[in-house]
């Protein structure tokens, strides 16, 4: 499931103007999402995505400008994430993902966040997230308290992703069509 979600990725992002009126979408469907959970000037997490993946470029950019607050991921060894804070300054990171270059603090500070916007490669009708397969968002969103949002292209909202017991359930996907909450 995920070679075809990944082949599927790189078709779509040969053709550039396509993928921009969906990651236009996205930006306004994440936005949506953010009223909803009542998120708007408040701190919450997201993510930086690589050219394939669903959002523009400059995704956590166009979020700061909604948010208190917007924190980051940072690649770290062993399947952890770091966080940092965006104000602007980004660095090419470890997996070849832009990250923040500021301080770097655990998972905990997702704790002060009021929503996470994680990255999916497919979410299923039980909402239940398909990573990339290393563990890193399901290691960090493990024992939190935050609403989070999947985001993900309209094809990658399927019937069943295979999962584990230690798998965490989504609060909502986000796709170019719309936002959807459990």
């Amino acid at each position: 499931m995920r070679q075809v979600h990944v082949g599927a990725r790189k078709r779509r992002h040969a053709h550039a103007p396509a993928k921009a009126e969906l990651d236009q979408a996205i930006l306004a469907h994440t936005r949506a999402c953010m009223s909803h959970f009542g998120t708007l000037g408040r701190p919450i997490a997201a993510y930086n995505p690589l050219p394939s993946e669903p959002g523009p470029r400059d995704f956590a950019a166009q979020l700061a400008a909604d948010a208190a607050a917007v924190w980051l991921p940072i690649s770290l060894p062993d399947g952890v994430l770091a966080w940092a804070q965006y104000d602007g300054s980004i660095g090419s990171g470890a997996l070849g993902i832009t990250e923040p270059t500021g301080a770097r603090f655990n998972s905990n500070v997702l704790r002060s966040c009021e929503l996470i916007v994680a990255p999916a490669l497919a979410v299923d009708q039980q909402y239940m997230r398909l990573g990339k397969g290393a563990g890193y968002y399901d290691r960090a969103l493990t024992g939190l308290d935050v609403p989070v949002a999947a985001v993900v292209f309209d094809d990658e909202f399927v019937q069943h992703v295979p999962h584990e017991s230690h798998d965490v359930a989504v609060d909502a996907v986000i796709t170019p069509s719309g936002f959807f909450v459990r």
